[in-house]
């Protein structure tokens, strides 16, 4: 590295002379910090320790402040004063995402308010930003051609300069054309831009002669904005698209809990659907070209009862195909809002978001509802609790369990839900909170019992008398916690992550067994207590009505009585994932020809893991196939199942309560365990059936089950070890935890 470093400085300095050390710090420092957190051996750390007098060598120091970007400054200050702990912390906190933090002006330079800020040792110049977080920053809103004339609205600002309150000076430099402030804000539609309340109000009108656009129906037009002291210029890109030939959608609007879809060159009603729902119109008309469709703005999914659509993308399709939006539709947008639901129309349809305040669903709005949160001084009610599963797509797991046994207890206490939206189904007693709502931030600050199986926001603060409870989502097997980071981590970030990232949130945890304990003290450096006998999701699998919920979910289902249900259930790849809690589909095995082979006699469940389920992949219903992705409770599907095909799913460890024959189909097992997550004991002391790498191996195995004498012990061995404390009481015992609770 060394070498070749040396080399390109050569061949540069005979190209264009020595480079200057200002150029030399600007282009090498920021990058070095950037892979710190990912330094796993030191070396990055160790090397940029003894080059940085190399590179601070002849640089000056005035300059420095609009070269550097903010976050590289203030990582520089605490290389040059050796307080790498100080750094370390930093980069813990977000130090090089500037977005996240509040902005402003100080004595006329704009600042971010990076980690540090309070710290009067810290020099202010550290925090200006620097010419490069200060570009310009434009996109186009919306645009449309009306007679002939072309319409647009777009936004211009800068990139983190945030002053509340104030709106660039805006000057349009394309002779001929005019742009007039219209202020308004971004409504449901923001992008990128609304990370900043000025990009909200930083939006300009501008009206053409659509001749201007000249033979190519575009036009670049160039802007100069200006504030804090800065000045940027940059392009703004019109374009006047095209009418689709042929069918096509002209608005699509909500109306009194419908939604509402004119279009035109249809003769049979289309579709609405998104990846997880399809919706059958109930009503079509057509008058002359044109057609009317209109949809329920509700679903009945998986006997749950008729609720709102769940977010996401929604196209209308006709013959298999999405209908092409009309050019006015697709460039002139709008936000939707009826009842429940929230949303835009988008260039391929409608999309349906978090139905939230429009502050509540930008980033600024959510930055200032935290901080408000972190400041909120509020008395702690005891009879009540806030639950969320997972990031508050479902209810499910030990917190539903819980919920029932302290609403059995007490229905008059106050349960709260996180919920993603209004689609997500709640257990009896709930009161619905939506994810990122001030009533949800109200809810997580003044619940005395707060029960997640995921870890909890860095904005979260636990006020005196609260009581978290982490249940987990599963039993411990897969490798988790610093062990884990450290295969991807610097080690003081690894520890960051288990420790003030996770486990200085807990009160008390939730075990399956005593034993337990022991990989959380290794992965947490958790000492503390523990409800250790059983995990509460369990419960639903030993109820009264277990029997009852089979046959209800195999109806619902559509499974005949002769057939054989095979669940195959998967876990996620972190090799396939993006690191936003998605991850495409492993695809290691065929479902659809799976059950072709094993013929009528056999249905296959299939169920993705809820982060391939966020990326809006499915494998879609039919020829023997029920894709149960979206289904909400896990439960009922190992229930109404007589076999499971899994991998490293944790689902194996309650699907061994029922007794029922379990597949093991791990053709990438070497892979997973040397590789990614890895495991906490050898994988075959959890797998009490078939181990098959073979996909050609399950069809035989599926339709003769005799084979599950042969591991008659190892299961019996297995539910010892694993589920002696799971009775259909786990959830009793976590409540009179709960409420006998004295910190």
């Amino acid at each position: 590295m060394g070498r070749l470093r040396s080399l390109s400085r050569r061949v540069l300095d005979l190209a264009t002379g020595p480079a200057k050390p200002l150029d030399v710090l600007a282009k090498e420092l920021p990058p070095l910090v950037r892979r710190l957190p990912k330094d796993v051996d030191g070396s990055v750390e160790a090397d940029l320790l003894a080059r940085l007098p190399e590179l601070l060598h002849g640089v000056d120091r005035t300059q420095l402040v609009r070269r550097l970007p903010s976050w590289a400054k203030v990582a520089l200050h605490h290389l040059e004063h050796d307080d790498l702990d100080a750094l370390h912390a930093a980069l813990n906190l977000g130090l090089t995402d500037v977005r996240q933090f509040a902005a402003g002006v100080h004595e006329g330079e704009p600042v971010a308010h990076l980690p540090g800020w309070d710290d009067p040792s810290i020099p202010r110049e550290a925090f200006v930003l620097a010419d490069s977080e200060t570009r310009f920053a434009g996109e186009v809103v919306r645009s449309r051609v009306v007679g002939d004339r072309f319409e647009a609205v777009f936004r211009a600002g800068f990139a983190h300069i945030d002053v509340p309150g104030a709106v660039p000076e805006l000057t349009v430099l394309t002779p001929g054309v005019r742009a007039e402030w219209t202020g308004e804000t971004s409504g449901h539609r923001g992008g990128a831009a609304t990370w900043r309340e000025t990009y909200d109000r930083s939006t300009w009108a501008v009206d053409v002669a659509l001749s201007r656009l000249g033979p190519e129906q575009a036009l670049e037009v160039e802007v100069e904005v200006r504030l804090a002291g800065r000045t940027a210029t940059g392009r703004v890109g019109l374009v006047a698209a095209p009418d689709p030939i042929g069918p096509a959608v002209d608005t699509i609007s909500l109306e009194r809990g419908t939604i509402v879809v004119n279009g035109r060159g249809l003769d049979a009603a289309p579709t609405l659907e998104s990846a997880s729902v399809t919706l059958e119109a109930t009503e079509f008309a057509r008058l002359g070209s044109s057609f009317r469709a209109v949809f329920p703005a509700t679903a009945e999914r998986w006997g749950r009862g008729a609720l709102p659509l769940p977010v996401g993308d929604y196209a209308v399709v006709s013959q298999g195909d999405a209908l092409p939006l009309s050019a006015d539709l697709a460039g002139w947008p709008t936000d939707l809002e009826d009842g429940p639901l929230v949303g835009h129309t988008t260039d391929v349809g409608l999309r349906l978001i978090k139905p939230r305040q429009r502050d509540e669903n930008a980033m600024y709005g959510q930055r200032d509802l935290r901080e408000a949160y972190a400041a909120l001084e509020v008395d702690v009610d005891a009879r009540a609790a806030m639950f969320q599963c997972y990031w508050a797509e479902v209810a499910t797991d030990s917190q539903a369990a819980i919920h029932r046994e302290l609403h059995r207890r007490d229905p008059r206490m106050r349960l709260y839900w996180g919920a993603v939206d209004h689609s997500v189904p709640l257990p009896e007693g709930a009161k619905r909170v939506v994810a990122g709502t001030r009533e949800w931030y109200s809810a997580l600050a003044a619940s005395k019992y707060l029960v997640k199986n995921t870890e909890v926001g860095t904005y979260t603060r636990l006020r005196p008398g609260q009581v978290y409870l982490q249940t987990f989502h599963g039993q411990p097997f897969k490798r988790m916690g610093r062990p884990d980071f450290a295969r991807r981590m610097a080690p003081w970030k690894a520890q960051y992550e288990a420790t003030e990232r996770r486990s200085a949130y807990w009160h008390v945890i939730a075990l399956p067994y005593p034993e337990a304990a022991e990989f959380y003290r290794e992965a947490y450096d958790w000492e503390g207590p523990a409800f250790d006998h059983g995990l509460p999701r369990t419960d639903s699998l030993l109820a009264d009505d277990a029997d009852e919920a089979r046959r209800a979910t195999r109806r619902l289902l559509g499974i005949r009585d002769d057939q054989v249900a095979v669940l195959h259930a998967t876990t996620w790849r972190e090799d396939l994932s993006r690191g936003d809690n998605t991850s495409a589909d492993p695809g290691l095995l065929d479902v659809k020809a799976l059950a072709e082979e094993l013929g009528d006699d056999v249905v296959v469940l299939q169920r993705s893991h809820h982060s391939v389920a966020r990326s809006d992949q499915r494998h879609g219903s039919g020829g023997g196939v029920v894709d149960v992705t979206d289904h909400p409770e896990i439960n009922d599907l190992v229930l109404a199942s007589d076999l499971a095909i899994l991998d490293y799913s944790s689902v194996r460890f309650d699907y061994a309560i029922t007794g029922k024959p379990m597949i093991f189909f791990v053709p990438d097992l070497e892979k997973y365990e040397q590789e990614l997550r890895g495991f906490l004991f050898p994988f075959e002391e959890s797998a009490p059936g078939p181990v098959v790498r073979d996909s050609g191996e399950l069809a035989a195995l599926v339709r003769d089950t005799a084979w599950s004498s042969e591991y008659a012990e190892a299961y019996a061995a297995f539910n010892q070890r694993f589920n002696r404390f799971h009775d259909g009481h786990a959830a009793e015992r976590a409540v009179d935890g709960l409420l006998g609770w004295d910190g």
